[in-house]
């Protein structure tokens, strides 16, 4: 808890449903916008040392801030893969063979930003030999996922079946409004 002082205040579980709702409404506006509690969290600022939840987590502006933040992460993400890209491709046009630049292990280069080079090139099969850090990646952080539209097809981005998740299906409406008592 980025606010370890809100049990001061009315920190129960109506707070928590309403950021949860605020939440699911800014990922049902926008579903690019990842269901993550603790980004959510994460991504309200610091005030004070008593901050009051219904301020700053169950407000509709909390849902802005997210979006603002996850977007501002989505950018930052996608600058360090153009990076990594373009660093492949200046070492690939100076000579150097994409499989010497993947077995190279550069801390400057990453899984996913190897692979999306290497899916560039036309060599699916070295793009092969880094998806398993491609998709440790992508596990660490699935807002890559938004980051590589611009350099790759969202059908050759790299992720394994999961049962982690779980889609719903039918039609659902938004939950009732959950109002502050205080």
């Amino acid at each position: 808890m980025r606010c370890s002082n809100w049990y001061r205040g009315c920190s129960t579980h109506r707070v928590w449903s309403a950021a949860a709702t605020i939440l699911w409404e800014v990922q049902f506006e926008d579903p690019t916008i990842p269901l993550d509690p603790e980004l959510f969290v994460a991504s309200q600022p610091l005030t004070s040392s008593f901050a009051d939840p219904w301020s700053s987590l169950a407000h509709p502006v909390a849902g802005h801030r997210y979006r603002q933040s996850v977007r501002r992460i989505i950018r930052r993400l996608r600058t360090e893969l153009k990076r990594e890209i373009r660093r492949t491709e200046d070492l690939l046009r100076q000579g150097r063979a994409l499989s010497t630049i993947i077995g190279s292990q550069d801390a400057r280069l990453s899984p996913l930003g190897l692979y999306i080079a290497a899916h560039r090139a036309d060599r699916p099969d070295l793009a092969g030999r880094v998806r398993p850090g491609a998709i440790e990646q992508h596990n660490c952080c699935p807002l890559y996922r938004s980051a590589c539209l611009a350099f790759l097809p969202a059908e050759l981005y790299p992720t394994e079946a999961s049962n982690r998740g779980v889609e719903a299906k039918g039609t659902y409406k938004l939950p009732r409004e959950i109002g502050s008592c205080n």
